[in-house]
């Protein structure tokens, strides 16, 4: 859903930023490295999910001069219904978020009005870090596609706790069976909703791609975290010696991942540096389409240092395949060159980023 407003105070070196962003179309933010482009990205992406992806660290976040930071926008819901989100994150911990004039206690809640997609520099990790990245990417499609989803995945990581614990205190068989039955009972639900959601967005994928990059025998295939030869409570009954000795599951939905081959070798071992960013901007992409179909919600797009591994015929292909889901782009370069050309017949607003202060050139 884009955002018709943006105000930020206090967020990194953005000490007070007012904007009003182009609705649906891009938003070109240039400037020197450390001026504040990355920080006017992550203050989006704050908003969105409650929480930073470059730093845990709250005191890192909030401007060195104050105690808290505020970031508020206006979005747009249903076509034409504005709504105002905000959120408050103090220095001591003490968080406050608001919907129309309502204080809510979930980031679940900011999520669902505002989806965004972050690429960047650890983008890559889509393809050459570990599975636990590509079950993320899964889940964010998950979680706007079904309503149970959240509910059974809390569900699961606090039984999961509970029979790892289970087994470290090497409890009773009896006591151990309880979390046992209640894990194949939410693993097989988040199973299911998985299996649904890469059915819908398999081809869409396989398009996308084709759209950004001229490969031959692309194979992607979804593992559940468990031989799926067996059924889930034989593999549980079969490792459980095992698992004791451990300490903990070797098996389940916490292990799913993605296998993603080009000719039958691993996409990371086949791919150039540039040739992965595309893999991963289809990703995404992919993921906005399907949310638009069934959800009828359109993504806001951050992508920072757009430019960098990408040559100029990739940039354009890329640009114009966001420009066809005529949704909200953020995209961040030190030079407006480099993607001017671009983007000049797109609908598009360019804004300045020096030493915090943001400014629109017209």
């Amino acid at each position: 859903m884009p955002l018709t407003r943006l105000d930020i105070a206090n967020f990194r070196n953005l000490t007070s930023i007012k904007l009003e962003p182009a609705f649906a179309g891009f938003n070109l933010l240039y400037g020197y490295n450390g001026s504040g482009k990355t920080s006017l990205l992550e203050a989006i992406y704050y908003l969105s999910l409650g929480r930073s992806f470059r730093s845990s660290l709250i005191s890192r976040i909030i401007h060195h001069t104050a105690d808290k930071f505020l970031i508020f926008a206006q979005t747009i819901i249903n076509g034409d219904q504005a709504v105002s989100i905000g959120i408050e994150r103090q220095l001591h911990g003490d968080v406050k978020i608001r919907i129309a004039g309502k204080d809510v206690y979930s980031t679940a809640e900011l999520a669902d009005l505002t989806p965004v997609q972050l690429i960047n520099s650890h983008c890559y990790n889509l393809l050459d870090a570990g599975p636990v990245f590509r079950r993320k990417y899964l889940d964010w499609g998950v979680f706007y596609l079904n309503n149970n989803f959240l509910q059974v995945w809390r569900d699961l990581v606090q039984i999961l706790k509970q029979r790892n614990a289970a087994l470290r205190s090497q409890r009773p068989k009896k006591e151990l069976d309880v979390w046992t039955q209640e894990l194949i009972t939410k693993a097989t639900l988040l199973d299911q909703y998985r299996r649904e959601y890469v059915l819908q967005l398999f081809p869409l994928l396989i398009k996308t791609v084709a759209e950004l990059l001229p490969l031959s025998d692309l194979s992607i295939s979804y593992q559940p975290g468990w031989n799926e030869s067996t059924s889930y409570q034989d593999v549980l009954a079969a490792s459980l010696d095992k698992d004791m000795q451990l300490g903990y599951t070797q098996f389940g939905p916490h292990r799913a991942d993605l296998k993603i081959t080009i000719n039958k070798i691993i996409a990371k071992d086949i791919l150039s540096r540039g040739q992965q960013k595309l893999f991963v901007c289809a990703m995404m992409l992919a993921q906005g389409a399907l949310l638009y179909s069934c959800a009828n919600k359109k993504p806001i797009y951050l992508i920072d240092d757009l430019p960098a591994e990408l040559d100029i015929v990739s940039r354009t292909n890329l640009i114009a395949l966001l420009s066809k889901q005529e949704t909200q782009v953020f995209v961040t370069a030190v030079e407006r060159e480099s993607l001017g050309e671009c983007l000049s017949m797109l609908p598009l607003k360019m804004f300045h980023v020096e030493h915090g202060n943001v400014t629109e050139v017209t």
